[in-house]
């Protein structure tokens, strides 16, 4: 039987394009398995569909395609769609217009420290401001995302989010799952045009560990909530036990989005330490959302390896 193809990431750079006086070139990433052949199209706010001529590159980032954006298109919110064999995937990417707005910018970003044990957690921090014209001001009340890029992957997962404070300045931490890169990003807003930070490199040291399983992860609504539950359990010897006082975490992947794009909803847990017969267990709520999935991740420590839930469908 021929595999089934899938599409395991899309991202369009750059993010957000902002048109000027001259063409913009926007680059279309794509990373598939079991396809021979991609599809796509560039989509306007207003419906317009441009097709776009997908060739083959060597991986991660096994197709690219690029589309110029004319001075006078449409701004607002556009999206990418891609097509193999079955698979669909869509990313959404902003198109701003210079001069309209004030201008998100870097002063710095960094990630501290540069190298850490998978499962420890880095320190995300930096600085914006906002420029319009010659004057700029800190970039206060800002929501920032925090996202990460594994070595040798296609495509930026989100993991952390922050928001700057009256300075300008953010903080917030995040999980090491690899060796990567991460960096900040600003979404546009009706107010002002969104901008990626430089990107700051992290090791994720490697040691032998011990195997770790997530088991019984389940997933239900309660009210207004998304609840997920299930146990950590990890063979540090010869036998299976169960594993108390580590962090799990939650991600959520969009309906319509690559199979493998999923995302840090920045929520985590514990997993009870006591008593003995609960020990291992997880429970945390998540807001709820319409159609996509969700999936537990646990990164592990120095001495244990880390492991991820299959997709459990929204309910």
């Amino acid at each position: 039987m021929q595999p089934t193809p899938d599409i395991l990431a899309l991202q369009v750079t750059p993010q957000p394009a902002v048109l000027d006086t001259a063409p913009v070139e926007i680059t279309v990433e794509a990373s598939t398995e079991n396809a021979t052949r991609l599809r796509g199209w560039v989509v306007s706010p207003g419906g317009i569909r441009v097709p776009l001529d997908f060739t083959a590159q060597p991986p991660p980032c096994n197709w690219r395609a690029t589309h110029p954006l004319q001075p006078g298109d449409q701004e607002g919110g556009w999206h990418v769609e891609a097509r193999a064999g079955r698979a669909v995937a869509v990313q959404d990417f902003d198109v701003e217009r210079r001069g309209a707005k004030a201008e998100a910018r870097f002063v710095d970003f960094d990630a501290q420290p540069r190298q850490a044990a998978r499962g420890d957690l880095v320190r995300l921090t930096g600085r914006l401001e906002l420029v319009k014209g010659s004057a700029s001001v800190p970039a206060g009340g800002l929501a920032v995302v925090i996202a990460f890029h594994e070595q040798e992957t296609c495509g930026w997962r989100e993991l952390g989010e922050a928001v700057t404070d009256d300075l300008g300045r953010f903080g917030t931490e995040a999980p090491v799952m690899e060796s990567g890169d991460w960096r900040a990003e600003v979404r546009s807003t009706p107010d002002v045009i969104g901008v990626v930070s430089a990107t700051v490199f992290v090791e994720a040291l490697a040691e032998q560990k011990y195997d770790t399983e997530i088991v019984d992860y389940r997933v239900r609504r309660s009210g207004g909530d998304t609840v997920h539950t299930g146990r950590l359990r990890g063979k540090p010897v010869s036998a299976w036990q169960w594993l108390g006082n580590q962090r799990i975490w939650v991600f959520y992947r969009k309906p319509g989005a690559p199979s493998g794009a999923f995302n840090s909803v920045n929520k985590s847990t514990l997993t009870r330490d006591s008593p003995i017969i609960r020990r291992g267990r997880f429970e945390v709520r998540t807001g709820a959302e319409n159609g996509g999935a969700w999936q537990i991740r646990y990164f592990g420590t120095n001495l244990a390896a880390g492991d991820e839930s299959d997709p459990k469908p929204a309910p």
